[in-house]
C-alpha cells in the first residue's frame, strides 16, 4: 500500500504494510465495493454532468467501545461557502447497502484509520461519513472527480481511499497548504493506495479522468472518500 500523507513543508509517499495486509481488495474491488449496478446516479450536478455515481451514509465511533453505529438515513448537505458547485441545499442519496456496512474489509480499514486518527489528534469519538463514487469517462466526455475544483469539504480529516481504475487516464490529486501553495500531487494507481489529508489546514482538488482506449466497453475510476469529523 502507498501512502501520501501531506506533511507540514512537504509532500510525503509512505509504504506500510499493515493496514494493507489487513485490507486486501480483488483489483477491481469487487468483492468490498458495490458493483457499478449499485452505484446511482448523482442527480444533484449542477453543472449538469452525468458522469458521477454514489451513494453515502455515515456512522460514529468511539474509541472507549470501538463499535462502529451507523446513523439514520439523513441528507448529505455542505454549505455553499465549502462546495460552490453542489452545496447550500440537501442531497439525499441511496445509503450504503447493509452488506457493505458489514463488510470485514470496511471494518478493518475505519478501525485502523480510527486509530491512526485518535493517536495522532488525541480525540476519541468521530463522526464517519462515507462516499464511494464511480466517475465514469466516455467517448469525449472527461468525468471529474471533483467538479468544484481546489476545496475543502467542512470536516477535520478527508481520506480518498483507491478502490479499482479501469481504462481510464489522469485522476491526480493535488494538495495545497493553507495559503493555496502546492505541496504535492499523486496519481493513485493501485487498489489500497490513499491519501490522507488535514481539511482544515489543506486543499485538495483531483484532475478529470480520460478514456485510455475507446474500444473498450468501460471507463471508470472508484475511490471511497471517507471524512472525519470530532464529535
Amino acid at each position: 500500500m502507498i501512502i501520501w500523507w501531506p506533511m507540514d513543508g512537504g509532500f510525503r509517499k509512505v509504504i506500510t504494510p499493515r493496514l494493507a495486509s489487513g485490507s486486501k481488495l480483488m483489483p477491481t474491488g469487487r468483492t468490498f465495493l458495490t458493483t457499478g449496478a449499485d452505484f446511482f446516479s448523482d442527480e444533484y450536478m449542477r453543472d449538469g454532468g452525468t458522469y458521477r455515481y454514489r451513494r453515502y451514509s455515515a456512522l460514529e465511533y468511539d474509541v472507549a467501545d470501538g463499535i462502529f453505529r451507523l446513523l439514520p438515513r439523513a441528507p448529505y448537505e455542505q454549505s455553499k461557502a465549502v462546495n460552490h458547485l453542489n452545496g447550500g441545499f440537501k442531497r439525499y442519496f441511496e445509503p450504503l447497502e447493509q452488506s457493505f456496512i458489514d463488510h470485514p474489509v470496511l471494518n478493518k480499514i475505519l478501525t485502523d484509520f480510527c486509530r491512526i486518527l485518535s493517536d495522532a489528534t488525541r480525540h476519541d469519538r468521530w463522526n464517519i461519513k462515507l462516499h464511494p463514487y464511480r466517475i465514469v469517462a466516455r467517448d469525449g466526455v472527461n468525468g471529474e472527480p471533483a467538479p468544484e475544483g481546489l476545496h475543502q469539504d467542512g470536516v477535520d480529516i478527508i481520506v480518498s481511499y483507491m478502490i479499482g481504475r479501469v481504462n481510464v487516464t489522469g485522476g491526480v490529486s493535488t494538495v495545497k497548504d493553507a495559503s493555496k501553495q502546492f505541496l504535492g500531487d499523486v496519481e493513485m494507481n493501485l487498489p489500497n493506495d490513499f491519501l490522507i489529508c488535514n481539511n482544515r489546514t489543506r486543499f485538495h482538488d483531483v484532475s478529470a479522468v480520460a478514456i485510455e482506449n475507446p474500444k473498450m466497453p468501460f471507463a471508470y475510476r472508484d475511490v471511497l472518500v471517507i471524512a472525519f469529523e470530532k464529535i
